[in-house]
């Protein structure tokens, strides 16, 4: 009987520890892994920039004639112009905000520059006159004696005409679109639009002209022959043209962004800003001057500029929270 219960509290006990060893356990549960915040260019941003920039040259301005009211071109008025692309520093100010959709991003942009160069050029073309010959006849003048084989007077007028200018740029400001394709923090974008330029833009040709007489008017009785005097005149027209004020006409570019910081980024960009091209007359205050002077005005500027700019951004994105 002992050894009958005996068996039959071991075979309880057997099945107690089974069925404990079915029942679910209370395993810890992993850690959530926190993921690092997604970039964002969204927002407002303001900034400068500095840089290189250069012009397009105006063309040599060549001389016309007035002939029945119309300017007709000189041919053999043939300068050679010097100078070239001058290029100057840039630097100013911008401001915009950039919208992202996905990868893409997309901006408005607005601006100014002031420019520190003249584009200047010139020339100094020189034109020989032909000389004129009076002979005198009368008293004292005989065409036929041998002491009269020489004109008694001789008068050339000889000009040189110089062009200096070209103008300068003062301020360019432009206010363009952009669009762009994003990589994390970098960002490469194309942009466009509106382009502002004011500025001096005046040239003038002077043209020196010298007139020189030679005269045989003193008789040297002990040379047996005529004394020549020599007299010089200069007189000096300007033209001059004024092509200040303002430009607008467009801006066309590209570059690259890259931010720093959550706040902070930088960029390098080429924009080519054109204006209106054009057709540029010298003109002098003389009256029924019959002469004048033109020339094809090449109106652009090409700029390379770096910048930094400090973006907006009132709280960082929140962390991703992913769990396995």
């Amino acid at each position: 009987m002992k050894r009958t219960l005996l068996c039959a509290a071991a075979l309880l006990s057997m099945s107690s520890l089974s069925f404990a060893a079915d029942l679910p356990s209370r395993a810890v549960a992993p850690a959530p892994l926190m993921l690092a915040p997604a970039f964002t260019w969204s927002g407002f941003y303001v900034g400068g920039n500095v840089g290189a920039a250069w012009s397009g040259r105006d063309n040599c301005p060549g001389m016309s004639y007035l002939d029945h009211g119309v300017y007709i071109a000189d041919t053999s008025y043939l300068p050679n112009c010097n100078g070239s692309n001058k290029v100057g520093v840039i630097g100013g100010l911008q401001a915009g905000y950039n919208w992202q959709f996905g990868a893409w991003v997309f901006g408005l942009e607005g601006d100014v520059n002031w420019i520190g160069r003249n584009n200047g050029r010139g020339y100094d073309y020189p034109v020989f006159g032909t000389p004129e010959m009076v002979y005198t006849d009368g008293p004292g003048y005989n065409m036929l004696s041998s002491n009269n084989n020489r004109p008694n007077r001789t008068t050339v007028t000889n000009h040189v005409y110089s062009w200096s200018g070209n103008g300068d740029n003062n301020m360019l400001s432009t206010i363009r679109a952009r669009f762009g394709f994003a990589m994390d923090r970098t960002l490469l974008f194309i942009t466009g639009g509106a382009a502002f330029r004011n500025g001096g833009n005046n040239a003038t040709i002077t043209d020196t002209a010298t007139t020189i007489t030679t005269n045989r008017n003193v008789w040297d009785s002990g040379k047996g022959a005529w004394n020549p005097s020599v007299s010089t005149s200069v007189y000096t027209t300007t033209y001059s043209r004024n092509g200040g004020g303002n430009n607008t006409g467009w801006a066309l570019g590209g570059g690259l962004e890259y931010a720093l910081t959550e706040n902070l980024s930088t960029k390098i960009e080429y924009l080519h800003a054109q204006f209106g091209n054009g057709r540029n007359g010298y003109h002098s205050d003389v009256v029924d001057d019959c002469i004048a002077f033109f020339g094809d005005r090449k109106n652009s500027v090409d700029m390379v500029r770096v910048g930094l700019n400090y973006r907006f951004v009132s709280a960082p994105p929140a962390a991703v929270l992913a769990r396995y």
